[in-house]
């Protein structure tokens, strides 16, 4: 089912309901429901794989006439449209730097029937999360340097007889990454080929023993404000 259709299948009390006589043939709620869609839909940042920010403040901008009419629904617009919003963020991977704040307002510039909708994101700072995955289990990296082997002295101890007792390390600086043998007696792969030392990006593979590591960069969005 299309976001439209969500939206028409909300609001369909309001207007199909008790705000039908009101409305009639002119602007119906379920219009503003579609443009305040686009706009998200429009400005949604990608700020990595898995993680996509859209803006949490928007602006509904309506003629003289169609505000007043979308007045005498008083709150239940704004929660309906709130709800609704918030569902199709959660359906589309989005995420919000903020609250979700929605404000319908007069333009005396529009004219019947026209629809403008400015939107904001709250002001976000991003850091990055560097991660291994290995067989389902996620570790989060240090910045500086994390070892990794099947000794206890490794910082992140494995179990796989086919690993030295330090065999790799990966070297984390917050913005970039490289993987590093430690002069294992197997050696170490990086996305297939032997390396004594290289430079990782996000999802690369590296093999140690009969391990298989995922390297893994996160967004993290820190809040520095609103625009």
């Amino acid at each position: 089912m299309g976001f439209l259709d969500n939206f028409e299948k909300g609001l369909e009390r309001l207007v199909n309901g008790a705000f039908s006589k009101t409305f009639k043939s002119e602007l119906q709620p379920v219009e503003i429901a579609a443009a305040i869609k686009s706009e998200m839909d429009s400005k949604a940042s990608i700020l990595s794989r898995e993680r996509i920010l859209a803006p949490n403040s928007f602006q509904v901008h309506l003629s003289v006439a169609d505000f007043r009419r979308m007045e005498t629904l008083g709150s239940s617009l704004i929660s309906e449209l709130t709800d609704l919003v918030t569902r199709h963020a959660k359906k589309q991977g989005y995420q919000f730097g903020a609250a979700l704040a929605i404000k319908v307002t007069e333009d005396a510039t529009l004219n019947l029937g026209q629809i403008l909708v400015r939107s904001s994101s709250a002001e976000l700072d991003i850091e990055w999360l560097a991660t291994l995955d290995l067989s389902g289990q996620r570790y989060v990296l240090k910045k500086g340097e994390t070892t990794i082997g099947r000794d206890v002295s490794a910082d992140i101890q494995v179990n796989d007889s086919g690993l030295s007792r330090v065999h790799f390390s990966i070297i984390w600086d917050g913005k970039a990454a490289m993987v590093r043998d430690l002069k294992s007696t197997n050696g170490t792969k990086l996305n297939g080929r032997p390396i004594a030392e290289s430079g990782i990006t996000s999802d690369s593979v590296i093999q140690a023993g009969r391990s298989q590591f995922i390297f893994g960069l996160t967004a993290r969005a820190v809040d520095g404000g609103n625009r």
